[in-house]
């Protein structure tokens, strides 16, 4: 248990350091043309890859940290045996999306720093960001009941319907695809991203 409390200080330190850190970033005035996933498709694609593998990660590092052993059924990470509780629940089955929020957010953050300068985010950091863009609209559709999917272990842990639960992913994925394919995107959009996923994985981790 000392370790779990240890993990849950760790992780709500952290997050506050990474949401101070990107609050200090700027936003993108002018809109992504996708030139650099044209012109280097693979590696925009391996991007894609390399973020569902970043969430995959998310899923497996916390149910480690809480002593629970993970297997793979269908391409899906699945938790055989695990007796779990509905704080450790949540906090597993969220784990993958909140991995790639942060994730994009610093991407994006930087992206909007530079944009001006350079209007490319480069194809593999687009296609990490596409990559958590890609999971939110899974979870809107075929992943939204899907008996192994994270959605429904989200409900059954927080009591929340998986349309309820889907709504909320919905929104940071919105803002950010707005932030990455939108033009004159107002410079208060970043931090309205930024605060909702705080609010969401401050939740998670005081559940």
């Amino acid at each position: 248990m000392r370790v779990i409390d240890d993990l849950t200080m760790a992780w709500r330190i952290g997050a506050c350091a990474v949401f101070v850190l990107l609050l200090q970033c700027g936003a993108l005035t002018r809109a992504w043309d996708g030139a650099e996933v044209r012109s280097h498709p693979a590696t925009f694609l391996s991007g894609v890859a390399a973020g569902i593998l970043v969430h995959e990660t998310g899923h497996v590092a916390v149910a480690a940290a809480h002593g629970i052993g993970v297997g793979l059924h269908n391409l899906s990470i699945i938790y055989p045996g695990a007796r779990m509780t509905d704080r450790e629940h949540l906090r597993i089955a969220s784990a993958g999306i909140q991995a790639q929020w942060l994730l994009s957010e610093a991407l994006l953050r930087g992206y909007e720093r530079q944009k001006e300068k350079e209007p490319s985010l480069g194809a593999f950091k687009t296609g990490l960001v596409v990559s958590h863009l890609a999971t939110t609209a899974a979870y809107l559709t075929v992943l939204k009941d899907n008996a192994e999917g994270d959605l429904l272990g989200m409900s059954d842990a927080s009591g929340l319907s998986t349309d309820q639960l889907a709504a909320l992913v919905a929104i940071p994925a919105a803002l950010d695809a707005w932030r990455l394919f939108g033009e004159d995107v107002p410079s208060w959009m970043p931090d309205v991203s930024l605060g909702f996923k705080g609010a969401a994985i401050t939740v998670v981790w005081t559940f």
